[in-house]
């Protein structure tokens, strides 16, 4: 049995763009009419800028629409599809969500907190042999650093330059970050990965987050979304050095009263992330990193994904569509020219 399907149905949605194209059609015929109506009589019209008919000008308009219409069906890769298989999708969509406020700078860890996390997140995503990787720079706001993308040596040069100057406000809004991963793992034009395996891993502190998380990780989870947590630091209070255009300056924060800024691991807030998720928490320590731990866990993970089904044998159909289109374009522009 033959079923109708389509190779990008994520470019679905331009088809929605007919409607204020059909629009702009009638409103330009109905202004191409009353211009016609001001600038004279129609006996004048027309012996001034020939004859016009309303009738063949609706059947020009109605065939651009069409035209247009087949074009965009053709651009979502129509596809007559017969039979069906099981296949198992491997192919893994990670976004790393990394902590860039100042905290992070803290050096209770080699080289600091920042530079801990990214070492941690380099060795994970250099073990995932197929897939693609995004990467969120998040403080007291989050933004793409990085889009989802199969190539390891884009990622990891914007890796290597995240840091606190790439979010303009300071803080720690994990939950903004979160949403935002969840946006770039399901938003238009991820489909393609839908039934394969979504993961994010979280690296921060654990400091200043907004402990209320509830919303955001329903989500994720209702999404299908795993969630690993890496915590950087230790619990002895350290002070924040401070950076400047040349890294850091040797000095440190202090607060209005002239005291060190001091700052802690809070791995209370990061534990309790993982367990709503449903996902893993793991502390980074010295000598224990946990990017091993996270391959371990993705591996198991992986080996539980469910067998899916999709069409045995797909023929390319879209060409007909583009024919289509062009002759109707053509036979626009023949009409065109006999009015």
């Amino acid at each position: 049995m033959e079923i109708f399907c389509f190779a990008y149905p994520e470019r679905l949605f331009l088809l929605s763009l007919l409607v204020p194209l059909a629009g702009v059609l009638v409103w330009g015929m109905w202004r191409k009419a009353r211009a016609r109506k001001l600038l004279a009589d129609r006996k004048l019209s027309e012996s001034l800028l020939g004859k016009w008919s309303p009738y063949r000008e609706i059947v020009i308009r109605v065939m651009q629409f069409f035209a247009t219409g087949f074009l965009l069906v053709a651009w979502c890769g129509p596809q007559l599809c017969t039979g069906d298989k099981l296949v198992r999708r491997e192919a893994v969509d990670v976004v790393y969500v990394l902590d860039v406020s100042n905290s992070m700078l803290a050096r209770d860890e080699v080289p600091d907190r920042l530079g801990k996390a990214k070492q941690e997140m380099l060795v994970i995503s250099r073990g995932i042999d197929r897939g693609r990787r995004a990467l969120v720079a998040f403080a007291g706001s989050a933004v793409v650093q990085c889009p989802l993308t199969a190539d390891q040596r884009a990622f990891e040069a914007m890796l290597a330059i995240a840091s606190p100057g790439l979010v303009e406000e300071q803080g720690t809004n994990l939950e903004a970050a979160l949403d935002i991963a969840g946006r770039v793992l399901t938003g238009r034009g991820n489909s393609r990965n839908a039934a394969g395996l979504r993961i994010v891993v979280i690296a921060s502190d654990g400091e200043n987050h907004d402990k209320t998380f509830t919303g955001t990780v329903r989500r994720l989870s209702e999404m299908g979304i795993q969630l690993f947590v890496v915590g950087v630091g230790t619990p002895d209070p350290v002070p924040i050095p401070l950076q400047d255009d040349e890294g850091l300056s040797g000095s440190v924060r202090r607060d209005a009263e002239g005291s060190p800024v001091l700052t802690s691991f809070r791995p209370e807030v990061l534990s309790k992330l993982a367990e709503e998720a449903g996902g893993i928490f793991l502390h980074s320590r010295e000598n224990e990193p946990v990017s091993g731990r996270v391959q371990e866990a993705l591996g198991a993970v992986k080996n539980k994904m469910q067998w899916m089904r999709e069409p045995r044998y797909r023929e390319e159909v879209y060409h007909y569509f583009v024919l289509v289109s062009v002759l109707l374009l053509l036979g626009a522009g023949v009409v065109a020219s006999r009015s």
